[in-house]
């Protein structure tokens, strides 16, 4: 049934978009098998019950929301909409009212381990290029391909639009080099932009708000990140001024 669904409720999909559902409906499907039941027979209370189960494991409002939405797809296409209907689910939220702080180790890599994962490399390039060069959003979505230098032991991002018109030039590490490289490799057309949308067009700066904000995110955590790492590591503070083009760099927890 699984199968079935795949082939024909995801039809027109990406290979990410199928990947992603897969991996929530059996999910899904492991948890209605200890509970007694199966894909094809689960109730109401089943799915309240699981989308319980998930807040008590403490799981993110991103995860669940993203698991709810496979099940939503997967019971309207299997005939069981009776089944999500007044289903409680944990509220999203609302990223921009959050304050900006940055990642710690292990918040910073689950992050890396989830985009990784989901297959896309138009996502993964875009979070490693944030957080590994602490450039603004506006600033991401303004690069070209020819702003970018990748060579086998260096390279760096050449980021002409920044804040005051400022030019600077930021040396790319080699997970980025490397995220960078693997989505150029796949691109096949001749824009000029460095980060495409699905249409084919410049990606634009609410696109890669959302794609954040899917993983609990605000992007400017992504460069409180970066900056809080130069600091650690007793960079010199006229060196992540010009980095950064932060006027004030204070040694404190950021």
């Amino acid at each position: 049934m699984l199968q079935r669904f795949l082939e024909e409720g995801l039809r027109g999909k990406s290979a990410s978009t199928i990947r992603t559902y897969e991996h929530a409906i059996k999910q899904f499907e492991e948890w209605l098998q200890g509970a007694g039941t199966n894909l094809e027979e689960y109730s109401r209370s089943d799915v309240q019950q699981y989308i319980d189960y998930l807040a008590s494991k403490k799981k993110t409002a991103s995860t669940i929301n993203k698991l709810w939405s496979a099940i939503k797809l997967f019971s309207k296409w299997s005939g069981k909409k009776v089944a999500i209907e007044d289903i409680s689910v944990v509220k999203q939220p609302d990223i921009k009212k959050q304050a900006p702080k940055s990642l710690d180790t292990k918040e910073r890599n689950r992050l890396i381990r989830e985009l990784d994962r989901e297959g896309s490399t138009r996502n993964y390039a875009i979070l490693m290029t944030l957080m590994m060069s602490g450039i603004r959003v506006g600033e991401l979505v303004e690069l070209d391909i020819s702003d970018v230098e990748i060579n086998e032991r260096s390279g760096s991002l050449t980021v002409r639009s920044g804040k005051g018109n400022k030019e600077r030039s930021i040396p790319l590490n080699v997970e980025a080099r490397r995220a960078i490289q693997k989505y150029l490799d796949e691109r096949s057309d001749d824009n000029e932009a460095l980060f495409l949308s699905n249409r084919l067009e410049r990606i634009s700066v609410r696109s890669v708000q959302h794609l954040l904000g899917q993983y609990d995110v605000h992007p400017h955590q992504l460069r409180h990140t970066f900056i809080r790492g130069l600091v650690k590591a007793n960079q010199d503070i006229a060196v992540i001024q010009s980095m950064s083009v932060w006027t004030t760099v204070v040694k404190s927890p950021i």
